[in-house]
């Protein structure tokens, strides 16, 4: 039995591996570092129950449509200062680790010299910290869902934040029943890099730096928040020294953001659209200041802001049980998706695409890199330095910028 015939139909959630009774599947990386299913024939007993539960083979009806819509930013400092935008999420987990709960997140973790993205289980605020942020990396699931159910049956309250797909790997794994004590969150995703291409970046800069790269967050705040600053650690010679760089500088990051180098499903998601898979969907609110010039007075848009899309009754009851550290000012869905284009429809995939994979397989990462500064160059220098312009320079630039690439 083969369970994936076309890429554009695996989201690499894992689920399958997880509900095999004779553990006969297993991840696999292709050429590009994405993660498959492959199926050990001699254990296989073909009980079908990996198609059977595949989020991709069956008809999803587990979308909602939003109930309300919100601008959204922590009361809490702290907490904002370490979000990546309004620090929505971070808040609630707070919590619910205060209410006898659990959180799962996205952490980037060091494991065997590989920087790895993978969801890790909270259970003390102080631990938080490392569930906060941005990940444009796929993270890797497979490790907690039994976990999960075991939280849920020993009656602990449950939050778990992910992609859609992988909120919805989750549901299913438990049967779609309603867990009173469970609780999901998905991102407004455009799509996820391999984690394989994720740290080869990291040691392709680590050569470059000639140093051991710690704290890589690819949301810095420090100088504005929406400006898409990346900032990391080099430790050398005993000494850690901080970059901030601009996304431009960063050839992974601005590949990222070009939808460049995402899985191939990622380009035809079924859930990036207006229906959602959350109890809540979380994102950046962007353009807060034109489509909300008067809220400008009570909240901080240098700091970050988020948007909160609640979509369920269940998501209400997280936002009167556990979002009193969160400012919250009513808004419209239609303003929020003219702003974020994965609540209309999935993310373009770029023209350079197959180029990038090609360059990837010959030379590794080095070789896209070389290849993006070459082309680049001219847009980079433009782009780095538009950062402290007026915001109206800037759309003209964009545009400009937009014309000659046509």
């Amino acid at each position: 039995m083969e369970l994936v015939t076309n890429k554009k139909d695996c989201c690499g959630c894992a689920l399958c591996y997880n509900i095999c009774p004779k553990k006969a599947i297993k991840m696999v990386e292709d050429e590009n570092g994405f993660v498959y299913p492959e199926i050990d024939k001699e254990k296989c007993i073909e009980c079908g129950l990996c198609k059977k539960y595949c989020i991709y083979q069956k008809e999803n009806k587990n979308l909602q449509k939003p109930i309300s819509t919100y601008v959204a930013t922590s009361k809490d400092d702290k907490i904002l200062e370490n979000s990546a935008s309004g620090g929505a999420f971070a808040s609630i987990a707070k919590k619910i680790l205060e209410d006898n709960g659990v959180v799962y997140g996205a952490a980037i973790e060091v494991e065997n010299d590989l920087h790895i993205v993978k969801h890790i289980r909270v259970d003390t605020e102080k631990e938080l910290y490392k569930l906060q942020g941005s990940k444009y990396v796929q993270s890797d699931i497979k490790g907690i869902y039994h976990l999960i159910k075991e939280d849920l049956e020993k009656n602990k309250n449950v939050l778990f934040s992910g992609t859609p797909c992988q909120v919805n790997a989750i549901k299913q794994f438990l049967n779609n029943k309603e867990y009173d004590n469970f609780y999901s969150i998905d991102i407004i995703c455009h799509g996820v890099p391999s984690n394989k291409m994720f740290d080869d970046y990291i040691k392709f800069l680590e050569k470059k730096e000639k140093g051991r790269i710690s704290d890589f967050c690819f949301r810095d705040k420090n100088k504005g928040w929406g400006n898409y600053f990346c900032s990391y650690k080099v430790i050398k010679k005993n000494k850690t020294y901080k970059r901030i760089k601009h996304s431009y500088r960063l050839s992974y990051y601005q590949l990222f953001l070009d939808s460049a180098i995402s899985r191939e499903n990622c380009y035809s998601c079924p859930y990036a659209q207006e229906k959602r898979i959350g109890d809540i969907t979380i994102g950046d609110y962007w353009k807060i200041g034109k489509e909300h010039p008067e809220y400008l007075t009570e909240i901080n848009e240098i700091k970050g802001v988020s948007c909160v899309i609640v979509n369920s009754e269940k998501g209400n009851k997280i936002l009167e049980k556990y979002s009193k550290e969160i400012k919250l000012l009513d808004s419209q869905f239609d303003i929020i998706k003219r702003n974020n284009a994965q609540l209309m429809h999935p993310s373009k995939k770029s023209g350079n695409r197959a180029t990038i994979f090609k360059l990837y397989k010959d030379g590794g990462i080095e070789y896209i890199d070389r290849e993006y500064f070459k082309k680049n160059k001219i847009k980079i220098i433009v782009k780095s330095a538009l950062y402290k312009a007026p915001k109206s320079i800037k759309e003209k630039v964009k545009k400009l910028l937009k014309r000659n690439e046509k």
